[in-house]
């Protein structure tokens, strides 16, 4: 595939408090009929404190779906069955058009921790001078909202402070002054974000709680320990094209990709009589 033209985008599982999954979905163009592979699998981000990364045993997968005619009715194309260890794919011909690229998972390693925290982390700290600053800790999981490596921050005062029914959560960053902070191609880089985090904490007088607000809703504990989320990276290639792929929204997979899984299981699954 060295050859081939190539489009990449991450996102993440989020795991809401009911239990109910949340992720990034996908828009992808084809300019002409053109054979396409397609990988989704975990991937890794700095951990405070060199801590394991436990969602990269989370099962992903991705359901192709055609645009025909209205972002409503989407047809089932197929899904990513080929498997190697942690990365599944899909290898096929696709024609021209609009598809739509769902993220799946089924639950099973991504869910509510029961353990214990020992203790809570620290977010803030204040220097010789009495100026407060973010600890090293809360930085490193600032990378989670790197612009250039994350796609979940795309338009991200939007995407991360948004649940799924698009309304902004109380503690949101949605009224900020974006000439205040690093913006590329009007996004939020990595350090806007922990500058912005840093205005929060001095609002506060060093009060984390705002901070709490944005680590917790981004699936970590107090322990910032990344427990209740799953980031993931979809590569794309096509033989014959550019393909292009932009992250629309973070939502639940919903009726369509209900509909979506249950007509692969009935593509791929074989009848069997059933006993007694």
């Amino acid at each position: 595939f060295q050859e081939w033209q190539r489009a990449q985008s991450r996102g993440c599982f989020y795991l809401e408090e009911g239990g109910e999954i949340i992720s990034h979905r996908y828009r992808l163009h084809l300019a002409q009929r053109s054979a396409v592979c397609v990988t989704i699998k975990p991937f890794t981000i700095p951990q405070a404190g060199g801590k394991p990364c436990h969602w990269l045993s989370v099962d992903t997968a991705l359901f192709i779906l055609k645009e025909d005619e209205t972002q409503e009715n989407l047809q089932l194309v197929s899904f990513t069955e080929l498997q190697n260890k942690e990365m599944f794919g899909w290898r096929g011909e696709l024609g021209a058009g609009v598809y739509w690229l769902l993220p799946f998972t089924t639950g099973c390693r991504l869910r509510k921790a029961k353990t214990q925290i020992s203790g809570e982390a620290k977010l803030v700290w204040r220097d010789e001078d009495g100026e407060l600053a973010l600890t090293k800790e809360f930085r490193t999981s600032g990378e989670k909202c790197d612009q250039e490596a994350w796609a979940v921050c795309k338009g991200g005062r939007f995407w991360l402070w948004k649940d799924k029914e698009n309304r902004f959560f109380k503690c949101c960053f949605y009224s900020f002054e974006t000439e205040n902070f690093e913006m590329k191609k009007n996004e939020l880089t990595r350090q806007g974000f922990l500058d912005l985090n840093l205005m929060e904490a001095n609002d506060r007088d060093g009060d984390p709680w705002d901070l709490w607000v944005t680590l917790l809703s981004l699936g970590y504990n107090k322990a910032l320990e990344m427990t209740e989320a799953c980031p993931f990276v979809i590569d794309l290639c096509a033989e014959r094209c550019r393909p292009r792929m932009k992250a629309i929204s973070l939502e639940a997979g919903g009726s369509q990709l209900s509909r979506a899984v249950c007509r692969a299981v009935v593509r791929k699954g074989e009848p069997r009589v059933l006993g007694g």
